[in-house]
């Protein structure tokens, strides 16, 4: 399979070599260094093919995954590769973009963007407006996104006499037809209501805060915590009640045991797959892989809609999800160079290609491509608010020390009913913004 896949490349490379030449290329060999996750998936995506229609230029990449050393903190890990390797392009997730564009170490593109024509027009919105600020400059563009949606499984809501889930469900209401799943299913096999990534009863205080992002809620602002609220306590109770019924699949229940089973390994990666799960979170990466082995998960009668969001905001939510965002570093001297590179792999010519090189991912551009109908549920969102990770590192070390004492604590309580979720939260609060003001 790997032989076939390479020589479809090479093909793929020849046939783009023959007909896409750079006319305005260099006239002297260049050199671009480029910071990469990892140094052989990029080649294998953007690099040959960038090499092969663009003869003047050589990439040398920069592998973070490579020069990891153990327990080191990948934020310090990025920014010290930057500062010893003075790499031209960027490539690196939208956590990492978001922290060094804030950090003053990118530079614009909109100059470049203007100045060529370059179509934005085609890009997905969600996407688009991620990547621009509010002063309508863009520092960084992706040729794909990960995007997430809510599967079910109609032969369970069947069974079970339950309406079928619908696009742009708030979260309540999925909870809610959550919990109309028994626990077992003709008395005999288990059977769950609810699975998402993080369903964890071992920390559930990272699912509700999850949940509270894509529903466009904030827990911390201007230096105080806001956790003492309706909408809080709502999510809160939700996923409580999730745990404490057992109708949430709980990760921290699987099987741990290593094995070679192919359809263990599987199940173990998609919960979903076993067939006994009424609905699931999950990325893209499980539909392209249910599309790719329909004939083996056949007996799978599934479906799919679009990630739940707030009744107030139904066109944002936290859905979606950039693994590959190409800036240019503000200290290169190859800045040309490195939107060449960008203009090539987030163009329309390369947006063609783009399934067979990198089939895992969507298109940012979906108008280049012929979607399958159900692919559109990946591209409902508009807006994105994926703050969690970025509002986290704003904290002190010892606040998030403190968050995960508190979630093990109250969680369990809240649980068993010794205490209210409106008490916990308050509790919460208080002794977070102590250990906040002590650390400011």
């Amino acid at each position: 399979m790997k032989k076939i896949r390479a020589v479809v490349i090479l093909l793929f490379v020849a046939v783009l070599a023959a007909c896409s030449k750079d006319p305005t290329g260099p006239e002297e060999p260049v050199t671009l260094n480029v910071l990469a996750w990892n140094e052989k998936i990029f080649n294998e995506r953007y690099g040959d093919f960038f090499i092969a229609t663009h003869p003047n230029y050589d990439i040398r990449v920069i592998s973070v995954a490579g020069n990891l050393k153990p327990g080191e903190d990948l934020n310090l890990a990025v920014n010290n590769l930057i500062n010893d390797e003075n790499p031209d392009l960027i490539v690196l997730p939208m956590e990492f973009h978001a922290v060094l564009k804030e950090n003053g170490q990118l530079v614009s593109l909109m100059d470049r963007i203007k100045r060529d024509d370059f179509n934005l027009s085609e890009f997905t919105p969600a996407v688009m407006n991620s990547l621009q600020d509010a002063e309508g400059q863009i520092y960084g563009l992706t040729p794909t996104f990960i995007g997430s949606a809510l599967y079910y499984n109609k032969k369970l809501f069947e069974a079970n006499n339950v309406p079928l889930p619908t696009d742009s469900m708030t979260w309540s209401q999925v909870f809610e037809l959550a919990q109309r799943f028994p626990n077992t299913l003709d008395n005999e096999t288990r059977q769950y209501g609810l699975y998402r990534p993080d369903s964890d009863s071992s920390y559930p205080f990272m699912m509700a805060l999850r949940i509270g992002e894509g529903s466009g809620l904030s827990f911390y602002s201007n230096n105080k915590f806001t956790f003492s609220s309706k909408s809080w306590e709502e999510i809160f109770q939700n996923v409580a009640d999730c745990f404490q019924t057992e109708v949430c699949f709980d990760k921290s229940q699987m099987e741990a045991a290593p094995t070679s089973d192919r359809n263990e390994v599987e199940r173990r990666s998609y919960p979903f797959l076993a067939g006994n799960i009424a609905m699931a979170v999950e990325n893209s990466s499980l539909y392209r892989f249910l599309v790719a082995n329909r004939e083996r998960y056949k007996e799978l009668d599934w479906d799919v809609v679009s990630m739940p969001v707030s009744a107030e905001q139904p066109d944002t939510g936290n859905g979606i999800n950039m693994s590959e965002i190409f800036s240019i570093s503000k200290n290169s001297d190859q800045a040309e160079a490195a939107w060449a590179l960008i203009r090539y792999v987030c163009g329309e010519e390369y947006a063609r290609i783009l399934p067979r090189v990198n089939p895992d991912d969507l298109p940012a551009r979906p108008a280049a491509h012929e979607l399958d109908e159900k692919m559109g549920v990946f591209y409902k969102l508009k807006y994105t608010n994926n703050t969690l990770t970025h509002k986290l590192r704003e904290l002190p070390k010892p606040v998030i020390v403190k968050m995960d004492e508190l979630s093990q604590r109250y969680f369990p309580d809240i649980i068993s009913e010794n205490i209210t979720v409106a008490e916990a939260l308050k509790m919460i609060e208080q002794e977070l913004q102590t250990v906040l003001d002590e650390n400011l």
